[in-house]
């Protein structure tokens, strides 16, 4: 029984609103210009056929195409498959499991679209690997060495003496990655037995920990060495403190001061003493002056006679008067003669004394010239130079002042600084002389102390303690600066080579576990019991993907050599009486076919064509022939169906009338002819050639817009 179309329902489709009919053995479907023919025909390819790529289509369409005669396990021959644009199983997937082994590119021999009388998409229709299938007979071959089966890597591999050469692609690149895969567990093991040894580790362990004993010992003694060094810098500063710089310096400032105070007194002592001298005499002076003065206002004359005569004639008066008894006359002449008389003696004794004066004045110039050393001339001289050392007396006596002053006061800072120094010295007897060299001493010992305290921090920072560490316990080991950084050195070596032995075994255990998909902390024991699984699983695939490979070179191999005669079958079935029979009755003058260089060529009696060469109706003969005459050779005595488009539109009219009719001659045969036309005489045709079916064999359909 054939396979046949027994139903087409659509709907929605472009221009067709709704089109569901049963089909028969001899089918037209016409269509004028624009009303959906095309769409029908694509929307049947859709459904039937999964190696379509070969065609553009517009629309997908709504509906079913239902078909016989297709054997499906568990099911008779007479039932229905139901096909649609999504099914996800085509005729190609019915056909490649079939028995008959028909070529999944059947299609291509089956359906005519748009016109197009080209069977496959080669150059000029139809290729060698169509005409391969058809006539070769080696199609079940050609599955077993499809490249779905055997890859193009392994075909382009080889054996040699054992081994297996073969590209870094497809299979080739898995074989190599088993391979490198394999090696690695085995590079893994050989690192296992040079790297995971915890005797190593142990061993550099136990010398770490020597190294770090000493260290600490080092360390200790370097803590008590840093407390040392702190508690001397503490009395130095105490020290320090005891020589407090601001006082010293305040001390030096007061010795200078006092120094100042005292040259300053000197500078007055002098002046003073200057001054004291220029007045030396001052006090003598001044009496000098008051007796001088004195003494040059005295008279130093004697009394006048006259006023002896004049007392002698008034007392004579007074002797006339009383003799004559005048009491007032009496007693005024005795009156004036004794007051004369008085007179006249003051002034004698006066003149008596002024005598002695003048000798004491004398005396007195005499002195002055001693003293001063000048003639005392008169009074002015002697004011001159008793003014010039009153001058003298009177600074004298202002410089005396400021000395008890200054001297007081050198007295309090003189106290003040040897109150100073013996806090500073413990000396109470230092000379003025010796305080600066004191004082500069104290401040000597005070940079030395700074510069001691100063070397001793900078050993401290060398010494890098935290003062939380300082030790005063001697821990009975000497510090040693190179020892310590020797021993350092030493157990940064051993703490590198732990590390990079861990660091190793780490690498190690990651590679192994990247391998045995295991987490890291796992056991190793575990770990490398699971390492030989998966080393026996690399082999187990590495073996099998060999074993697969060396097959499918040694399968190819064999079809290679089975495919030798393969282009005198080809020759054969193109010559075959059932493909020439085809040719000859639908073209009248073609009668041979045969392949050159991979193209087809057909002959007449006279001349050979390449199928390019040829009008387009003449190759619309030549591929409806081929279509039947390939279909006819492939199926022997079973029936398919052809859908054609508009196949011999290019044909002329008696062409029409011999392609119309071979159709109907195949489809009285049990083909199943599915014709689409919008062509008025094709139709004509059609409609003629059916009427010779029984009923229900020819259906005409008309689509209309």
């Amino acid at each position: 029984m054939g396979i046949k179309i027994e139903k087409v329902t659509v709907k929605n489709l472009g221009p067709i609103e709704n089109f569901s009919n049963d089909f028969g053995l001899f089918n037209l479907i016409f269509s004028k210009n624009e009303c959906g023919k095309t769409f029908l025909t694509e929307f049947i390819i859709q459904s039937l056929f999964k190696n379509i790529k070969r065609w553009l289509f517009r629309e997908r369409g709504a509906g079913k195409v239902f078909v016989s005669g297709l054997s499906v396990s568990g099911l008779s021959d007479d039932k229905i498959v139901e096909f649609y644009p999504d099914c996800p199983k085509k005729l190609e997937d019915y056909w490649e499991a079939d028995d008959k082994g028909l070529p999944p590119s059947i299609v291509n021999l089956l359906v005519s679209k748009g016109a197009e009388p080209e069977i496959d998409s080669s150059d000029e229709g139809i290729g060698k690997s169509l005409i391969k299938e058809i006539f070769s007979g080696i199609s079940l071959l050609d599955k077993i060495d499809s490249d779905n089966n055997i890859s193009k890597t392994i075909k382009q591999a080889r054996l040699e003496d054992g081994n297996i050469i073969i590209s870094n692609t497809g299979e080739g690149k898995t074989y190599r990655q088993l391979q490198e895969e394999l090696s690695r567990i085995d590079n893994l093991f050989s690192e296992i037995e040079l790297k995971y040894s915890r005797g190593v580790v142990e061993s550099l362990g136990i010398e770490e920990k020597i190294i770090k004993e000493h260290l600490d010992s080092l360390y200790r003694a370097k803590c008590y060495e840093a407390c040392l060094v702190s508690e001397n810098i503490k009395d130095l500063n105490k020290k320090l403190q005891q020589n407090n710089e601001d006082e010293l310096n305040k001390l030096s400032s007061s010795v200078s001061i006092y120094e100042s105070t005292k040259s300053q007194c000197n500078s007055l002592l002098s002046k003073h003493d200057e001054f004291n001298e220029i007045s030396k005499h001052y006090e003598w002076l001044k009496e000098a002056f008051s007796k001088y003065q004195e003494l040059s206002m005295l008279p130093v004359k004697k009394p006048g006679i006259i006023t002896a005569i004049a007392a002698g004639i008034f007392a004579a008066a007074a002797v006339l008067f009383s003799i004559l008894n005048i009491s007032i006359g009496t007693i005024a002449s005795i009156a004036t003669a004794a007051g004369l008389a008085v007179f006249y003696i003051i002034k004698l004794i006066h003149s008596i004394k002024n005598a002695g004066l003048n000798e004491e004045l004398n005396n007195l110039k005499k002195e002055f010239k001693k003293r001063i050393g000048s003639e005392l001339t008169d009074i002015a001289l002697l004011k001159i130079e008793l003014e010039r050392q009153r001058e003298a007396f009177e600074k004298t006596e202002y410089l005396s002042e400021q000395l008890e002053e200054l001297k007081s006061k050198n007295q309090t800072s003189k106290d003040l600084i040897q109150r100073a120094l013996y806090s500073l010295t413990g000396s109470q007897q230092a000379e003025e002389w010796q305080w600066h060299s004191l004082i500069n001493e104290k401040k000597t010992e005070n940079s030395e102390l700074k510069a001691k305290i100063e070397d001793l921090q900078k050993e401290l920072v060398y010494l890098a303690v935290r003062e939380a560490e300082y030790l005063k316990e001697n821990p009975g080991v000497k510090f040693s600066y190179d020892e310590y950084e020797k021993l350092q050195s030493e157990l940064d070596k051993i703490q590198q080579m732990i590390e990079e032995k861990k660091d190793e075994i780490d690498k190690l255990k990651y590679g192994i576990c990247s391998i045995t998909n295991d987490d890291t902390s796992i056991d190793w024991e575990a770990l490398l019991g699971h390492l030989r699984d998966k080393r026996s699983e690399k082999q187990n695939e590495l073996e099998c993907c060999a074993a697969k490979i060396s097959a499918g070179i040694i399968i190819h191999g064999l079809i290679a050599e089975l495919r030798q005669d393969e282009d005198k079958k080809i020759l054969e079935g193109l010559q075959s009486d059932i493909v020439l029979k085809s040719l000859q009755d639908l073209t009248k003058n073609y009668c041979r076919l045969y392949l050159e260089d991979d193209k087809l060529i057909v002959s007449d009696n006279y001349r050979n064509f390449y199928l390019k060469e040829l009008s387009t109706g003449a190759r619309e003969q030549i591929m409806l022939a081929l279509r039947i005459g390939f279909s006819a050779k492939i199926l022997n005595q079973d029936s398919l169906f052809l859908i054609l488009d508009d196949a011999f539109q290019h044909s002329d009219w008696d062409r029409r009338k011999i392609l119309v009719s071979k159709l109907a001659g195949i489809a009285q045969k049990g083909w199943q002819i599915i014709y689409l036309t919008m062509d008025n005489n094709i139709r004509d045709l059609f409609e003629k050639a059916g009427a010779k079916f029984g009923k229900g064999q020819y259906k005409y359909f008309e689509l209309k817009g």
